[in-house]
């Protein structure tokens, strides 16, 4: 069977950390002790961008960080069970440069580029807007309020400009809201306290952007702290540290059943006004064998993931009963399970519970 496909678009400004994340992602999960803390692997499905995001880390333990990426990349990482062949997911990162956001193409070669970049955003199921965290830390709500407003104009200003060249650009519906460079803020400071001070701080400016993306609700309830490396001051930077890079690959794909969720209750003309995302759930699972028949296309792979981890598993199992259902499935040789119920786990470990914060 081949693997699930889950679609990424990853934003940010130059020097929010986009590229030294994507390394730190992919080196944290290559190493046999993460495999054997949680039952997977990752590797990158072309080999030359894989030894290029090795290189890159191997740099940062030198102490040089890369230079930020000025094109657009999409990178696919495959994810298997520890001691089977087969990969059971497969991410498809789409990275877009930070510049893209703040000036005009240079020349014509980087326009259509663009264009042909951006018209991926059709693909994917969740979108991650990357704060920078040493602004937000140094400048606080002005920086939060900024960054919305921008992503907000430039997302309006792209629409209409494609349309007026005759493209639709569809952006994600699901969105996750990551502060980078999480290791500046005190050891107690969680995805949390992130979420409190954005909706406390932010709100009128989240609504705007939430309307500019035509997805009710798509920014102010998902929440990521990350950190690619530890830079404590006056100390050598540490890449072996890092927090929230385990999490970023489950928070994607639950997101990716929540988006299913909206979609199918939004179809559903007999949903009750007071339907909770989990009885919308219970209503999907009951429903799985068609579901592809009114889920959008990018959406389709729920009912394949709905088959492989229950619905308690989703909604309220504790990490040791997921650890189980996983070792389970690992000797039972179920690819597909072994790493979904893996990924699950992860949210709600130690790390999973500070860096990721989901507040509905």
């Amino acid at each position: 069977m081949p693997p699930l496909d889950l679609h990424v678009a990853v934003f940010g400004a130059s020097g929010a950390g986009k590229t030294v994340l994507l390394a730190a992602f992919y080196r944290a999960q290559t190493q046999p002790a993460f495999q054997q803390e949680y039952a997977y692997k990752i590797q990158a499905v072309n080999k030359a961008q894989g030894n290029r995001l090795l290189g890159r880390f191997y740099r940062l333990e030198e102490g040089t960080f890369p230079e930020g990426s000025t094109r657009f990349d999409e990178i696919e990482f495959d994810f298997f069970p520890r001691d089977l062949p087969e990969p059971a997911v497969r991410i498809h990162w789409y990275d877009y440069p930070g510049r893209w956001w703040e000036e005009e193409p240079v020349d014509a070669d980087e326009r259509d580029a663009m264009r042909e970049g951006l018209l991926r955003l059709g693909m994917s199921q969740v979108g991650i807007l990357l704060a920078d965290g040493a602004k937000y830390r140094s400048e606080g709500t002005a920086y939060i309020r900024w960054l919305f407003e921008h992503f907000a104009d430039e997302c309006d200003r792209l629409r209409r400009a494609s349309a007026a060249a005759g493209d639709e650009v569809s952006f994600p519906r699901e969105w996750i809201l990551a502060l980078s460079k999480a290791d500046l803020f005190p050891p107690d400071y969680s995805a949390r306290d992130f979420e409190r001070e954005v909706c406390r701080d932010a709100d009128e400016q989240l609504a705007k952007l939430c309307a500019v993306l035509r997805a009710e609700r798509a920014f102010g309830h998902r929440f990521m702290l990350l950190s690619s490396v530890a830079a404590p001051p006056d100390a050598q930077v540490d890449p072996g540290t890092s927090l929230g890079v385990r999490t970023l690959a489950p928070a994607i794909l639950v997101s990716t059943v929540e988006g299913a969720v909206r979609e199918a209750q939004a179809a559903r003309k007999e949903k009750s006004a007071k339907e909770t995302f989990f009885e919308g759930l219970r209503d999907l699972v009951q429903f799985v064998d068609s579901v592809d028949d009114f889920l959008p296309k990018r959406y389709q792979i729920v009912s394949k993931i709905l088959r492989f981890v229950s619905l308690k598993d989703l909604a309220t199992a504790r990490v040791d009963r997921l650890r189980k259902a996983r070792e389970d499935a690992l000797r039972k040789g179920d690819t597909f399970k072994a790493v979904l119920t893996g990924m699950v786990a992860a949210l709600r470990n130690d790390e999973g519970l500070r860096a990721y914060h989901q507040n509905q």
